[in-house]
């Protein structure tokens, strides 16, 4: 009796947890997809190659497979989260056998996220500063509305963090293709690196600075409307890496949940196996009793 209620409770907890997995199904396909449609330019920072270098912008970023690994997983919770409840509830071996097997397949995909993101998170410091600098020199052209991703990128990191160049303003953008064919002879530094009266609508609408000095891009030193004095390189690193972080949590806190839920669903299937045994038994004994 105290065997059977203890079985009893645990397909209930195995039904109450695969519906929270249905759940956060929902929310991680939600998530991923918001991922991989967010128009913030400040993702094409993240689509790094092997040597750090931001020349190409057509790949597909390991935060953005980040976000196509979460969609992948969340519609692997889903259809597991349907198994899960309806097997416990109908006591369904073949349910929860396929269940099991589906929850062992998403804590391989998973694990592998998460170790993709630490890779990630680990190479940073090593190649994001020269891949900037190359980016700068090879790519920024200092046009808000240009067709050249990395350059919008630079102009929205330049603006949301209140920095300027990579590790040091006056040189980096010395040859730019923004320093050598865009900017007026007058100016040291890009527009985007002075303090601005329109901050917001520069970073949501794509419009013109509007200096708080307009003598500031020919300054580059010692105007309090400068934001020389803050390299954007940390700023960066950090953004990054805390997008990252978010995919390595979200990762393996799920993994930790399944690997729980994975133990309660073999309890149950070696439960309903043993009773099957022992029904099967019973007939046979029952003759002779």
């Amino acid at each position: 009796m105290v065997a059977g209620c203890g079985m009893t409770c645990i397909k209930y907890i195995v039904f109450a947890v695969n519906f929270l997995f249905f759940v956060m199904g929902i929310a991680a396909v939600a998530l991923g997809i918001y991922a991989l449609v967010d128009k913030n330019d400040m993702k094409a920072l993240t689509t790094i190659d092997k040597d750090g270098k931001l020349d190409d912008f057509n790949g597909v970023g390991l935060l953005q497979s980040g976000a196509i690994v979460l969609i992948v997983g969340g519609s692997f919770l889903l259809i597991m989260g349907f198994l899960g409840c309806c097997g416990a509830v109908k006591e369904v071996k073949c349910l929860l056998a396929t269940y099991a097997a589906i929850v062992i397949l998403i804590i391989i995909v998973q694990v592998t996220a998460a170790g993709l993101a630490i890779a990630f998170r680990g190479r940073i410091s090593d190649k994001l500063k020269d891949g900037l600098k190359k980016g700068i020199i090879e790519n920024y052209d200092g046009n808000l509305t240009s067709g050249n991703t990395f350059s919008r990128a630079w102009d929205f990191a330049q603006v949301n963090f209140e920095c300027c160049g990579v590790t040091n303003a006056t040189v980096d953008f010395v040859n730019s293709k923004w320093y050598n064919t865009t900017r007026t002879t007058s100016q040291k530094v890009p527009k985007t690196c002075c303090a601005l009266n329109n901050k917001d609508k520069v970073l949501d609408d794509n419009e013109e600075p509007d200096l708080v000095d307009n003598g500031c891009p020919s300054e580059a030193v010692g105007d309090n409307n400068l934001n020389t004095n803050k390299p954007c390189y940390t700023s960066v690193e950090d953004w990054i890496k805390n997008r990252a972080a978010i995919i390595i949590g979200i990762a393996l806190g799920i993994v930790f949940i399944e690997v729980s839920q994975l133990t309660l669903v073999i309890a149950t299937y070696t439960s309903l196996s043993y009773r099957e045994i022992w029904r099967q038994l019973t007939l046979v004994i029952a003759p002779y009793t």
